[in-house]
């Protein structure tokens, strides 16, 4: 009786811990099948992560902490993708897409010195017709098929509660400083979203939230011009009878002795002279490099 006592407890306790093992095993596949597809198949990832927080929600808290941040990051990336339908993209090529809600936008013409928060905005051009084309030129994008899948794969930082992406506006930034996205494409609303920044840390005393970075000085310069080109020649193309859009956009922003960020962009787009895009340009050295302090 004794012995098979004994027996009875061991083949109690060997069983506990089959099934505690058992619980292990479906708990880390559960984790794995989440982070397994997170840039593969982030729809897939998303169902993936949402069961396995739902079922294991006391798991390891670094690996819950992962899994929410992706579901975080889901969430905001496919709502700011509903507001970018493709049916607002016209002139669609392999390479570029003008993005029809920014020719509506307006771009204000301002110089102002203020010390901490200066900004200088300059649009050049010589009639209504130099003007729309301008519009034209700055409202034209990276062909945007497949963007949505660049997002996801930089899903870590746009997990961050403080980075807030521009829902309405299709993608020209890359990366972000401090909550604050760094430029790719020079366009309207990179422009926009610079000012309305300045104008924000100019009302709140260099805040952008409650929970941000304080920036003690950031400053926006803006320069834009268009012009009627007998012959245009870039990167060893020739172009007769055109109109050539030279933006560059150049952003700084400080928010401490070891704390800031910097860059200028450049886009040249050339036209025919009926407003047709021929060439998109983004080979200026000023584009492949920033500043960190």
């Amino acid at each position: 009786m004794k012995y098979f006592l004994i027996a009875a407890i061991l083949l109690s306790i060997s069983g506990l811990t089959l099934a505690q093992e058992d619980v292990k095993a479906n708990r880390a596949a559960a984790y794995y099948r989440c982070t397994g597809y997170m840039e593969k198949d982030p729809r897939k990832a998303y169902d993936y992560c949402s069961e396995y927080l739902k079922t294991y929600p006391n798991d390891n808290k670094t690996l819950v902490d992962n899994a929410t941040k992706f579901v975080a990051a889901y969430n905001k990336i496919s709502q700011y993708l509903k507001s970018v339908p493709m049916a607002h993209f016209v002139e669609i090529t392999p390479n570029w897409a003008v993005y029809s809600p920014g020719l509506l936008a307006t771009i204000p013409i301002e110089e102002s010195r203020d010390r901490n928060y200066p900004i200088l905005i300059k649009r050049e051009f010589v009639s209504s017709t130099e003007e729309k084309l301008l519009a034209k030129a700055e409202s034209l994008y990276k062909n945007p098929e497949g963007f949505d899948l660049e997002l996801f794969k930089g899903w870590r930082h746009l997990a961050d509660e403080n980075v807030v992406l521009p829902d309405g506006e299709p993608q020209w930034w890359t990366g972000t400083s401090s909550g604050i996205l760094a430029t790719e494409l020079v366009t309207t609303q990179a422009v926009l979203y610079y000012y309305n920044l300045l104008q924000t840390l100019r009302e709140k005393q260099g805040k952008l939230s409650e929970k941000s970075a304080t920036y003690s000085s950031a400053n926006l310069d803006y320069k834009a011009s268009i012009k009627k080109l007998d012959v245009y020649e870039r990167a060893g193309k020739t172009f007769r009878n055109v109109y050539v859009a030279n933006m560059t956009l150049t952003w700084g922003q400080v928010c401490g002795g070891l704390c800031g960020f910097g860059f200028t962009r450049n886009k040249i787009v050339v036209m025919s002279a009926n407003g047709e895009i021929l060439e998109m340009f983004l080979d200026d050295p000023v584009n492949n490099s920033s500043w960190i302090a």
